[in-house]
């Protein structure tokens, strides 16, 4: 939610117009469909493709549904070590892949999952979030908390038409340090100095 929120702001920054590459079940969700107004994309490779060539910057939240399943409040743990395809989508475009991460989210619910991967099953099945959370008052209501965009350096990509799996493990390396070297720049001025980002 406050991804896809950030996005005017995002736009008012950027100099180039952007849009949010959002889950295929945002846009069937009766409530959530109608932020996809703001600017909003399905996450698949082809509808990525398309809104780059049409010379827009796309953003999106690589680690998904099943990042979700992995959040705690000891760390910052983004599931993304195996996910490669966001560099192999760089690569051939020859787009700048720019680290980006949003710092607080975690604060601002208590989540509950089965420890059995039930229910992080059955929403990778669906294609959408199924886990108890609850915030302020132990309602669905966020915490008061600061969340704050976290945007690195861009890693400048040069394009490639076949990348190899190589160029790709590379590429993404990149983009993995990138990310951590960005959020311990600036994670005791945000309260977070106690974590540690891991990526699984």
């Amino acid at each position: 939610m406050a991804n896809i929120l950030s996005m005017p702001a995002i736009n008012a920054i950027m100099g180039i117009p952007f849009m949010g590459a959002a889950a295929s079940a945002v846009f069937r969700a009766p409530l959530l469909r109608y932020l996809t107004l703001l600017g909003c994309i399905d996450v698949s490779g082809p509808a990525m493709a398309k809104a780059i060539k049409d010379g827009y910057a796309v953003g999106m939240n690589p680690d998904g549904i099943a990042g979700i399943f992995k959040c705690n409040h000891d760390k910052e743990v983004v599931f993304l070590k195996e996910r490669k395809g966001l560099a192999k989508l760089c690569l051939r475009h020859g787009i700048p892949l720019v680290p980006a991460y949003s710092v607080g989210n975690s604060e601002a619910f208590n989540l509950w999952f089965d420890p059995f991967g039930v229910m992080e099953g059955a929403s990778r099945q669906l294609q959408t979030s199924l886990f108890i959370y609850w915030g302020r008052l132990g309602l669905p209501i966020p915490r008061r908390v600061n969340v704050t965009l976290l945007i690195g350096q861009p890693i400048q990509v040069t394009k490639v038409e076949d990348p190899t799996q190589e160029q790709v493990d590379a590429l993404h390396e990149q983009l993995l340090c990138a990310m951590k070297e960005t959020f311990d720049t600036h994670k005791a001025a945000l309260g977070q100095g106690h974590k540690e980002m891991v990526f699984v």
